[in-house]
């Protein structure tokens, strides 16, 4: 398989189109409400689904043990993850409106803690004092993604388990996809649960349009051309007849991203300089929080602040990939290369 992608590019695209959604969102500054005719952080996330169907799909073949592929894993998800929620932890205590006593025998504070140290960010998002009057409390709801991100990791193996016991791949992913599918339509029309709808079995299409990308990948590529003309038909049917059409949106928008990668031949290098992308996701969502609190938007100019905004999120992703990521994962590679030789 060709080396030469730009995933880091398109993770990296999403992860920006995310933080420009929540920033008109959660803003809510009219002046900045153009930015939801430009981005939609709904599109993003399946995109990350898509392609980490993929990446993991690859890193899992490629590793020769279970134990290595889920330290992999942990390695890469868990380090700036539990720093992110203690991080905000400690610092909003400063900005709440709960002095530090009250703040820190509060039993919602711990309670935050705890639920998110266990992905299960919806049980408890809010810290006491903290975002009472924005539009969500929420300190970071940008991480309910992540405990469906954990949930495929824990899954995938259980998937190829099945490939190589069946032996009929697509009949194994299209089963799976057919019932993501069913699972999010009966959600979303039937019993009229969006929230429901949205989690791990409704998002299993797009992991698995990735996984197929992956095993299939020669055979998709000599026919990306065809591929591409017709996803976009569909892209632009579901739009119309979204019945009908959002049965094949997964796989449709899925192939686009996956042949993208493959395609863009321009920002092949876009990661050489560090992968900034999930330090941008994971911390965005707090400093805009934090600025709405203040009302920064509306005493000051809307489009500053939104740029200081930016550029405090990217010098997060900086600090949280060079002094926190890469530090983990040079370890866990100079660990893996010292048992190896």
């Amino acid at each position: 398989m060709n080396k030469n992608n730009c995933f880091d590019f398109l993770r990296f695209f999403f992860a920006f189109d995310i933080l420009l959604a929540h920033l008109w969102e959660l803003s809510e500054s009219s002046s900045l409400f153009f930015l939801s005719r430009i981005t939609d952080s709904s599109i993003a996330i399946k995109g990350f689904f898509v392609i980490s169907g993929f990446l993991v799909a690859k890193s899992y073949t490629n590793t020769p043990s279970l134990k290595e592929y889920f330290i992999k894993r942990a390695k890469r998800i868990l380090p700036a993850y539990v720093f992110v929620i203690l991080f905000a932890t400690i610092l909003f205590s400063i900005f709440s409106n709960y002095g530090f006593y009250s703040y820190f025998t509060s039993i919602s504070t711990y309670q935050y803690v705890a639920w998110n140290l266990v992905f299960l960010n919806f049980v408890h998002p809010c810290l006491p004092g903290i975002f009472e009057n924005n539009l969500l409390c929420a300190v970071n709801g940008a991480l309910w993604t992540l405990k469906i991100e954990e949930g495929f990791y824990l899954i995938l193996p259980l998937v190829f388990y099945l490939l190589t016991k069946i032996k009929k791949p697509f009949f194994v992913l299209l089963v799976i996809y057919i019932g993501s599918i069913l699972y999010w339509y009966i959600m979303q029309f039937y019993f009229n649960k969006p929230l429901l709808a949205k989690q791990l079995p409704g998002q299993m299409s797009y992991f698995v349009v990735g996984i197929f990308s992956y095993l299939y990948f020669y055979n998709l590529m000599k026919i990306k051309f065809k591929i591409v003309l017709i996803s976009i038909f569909i892209l632009i049917a579901s739009y119309y007849f979204p019945l009908i059409f959002n049965v094949f949106y997964p796989a449709a928008l899925g192939l686009i991203v996956i042949i993208s990668a493959y395609s863009l031949l321009f920002f092949n290098n876009f990661g050489k300089y560090g992968d900034f992308t999930y330090g941008l996701y994971i911390f965005h969502f707090p400093v805009i929080q934090l600025f709405r609190q203040y009302n920064l938007f509306e005493k000051h100019n809307p489009y500053f602040m939104g740029v200081i905004v930016v550029l405090l999120s990217f010098s997060l992703a900086i600090f949280s990939w060079f002094v926190i990521e890469k530090r983990f994962l040079d370890r866990y590679k100079l660990r893996n290369n010292a048992s190896q030789n």
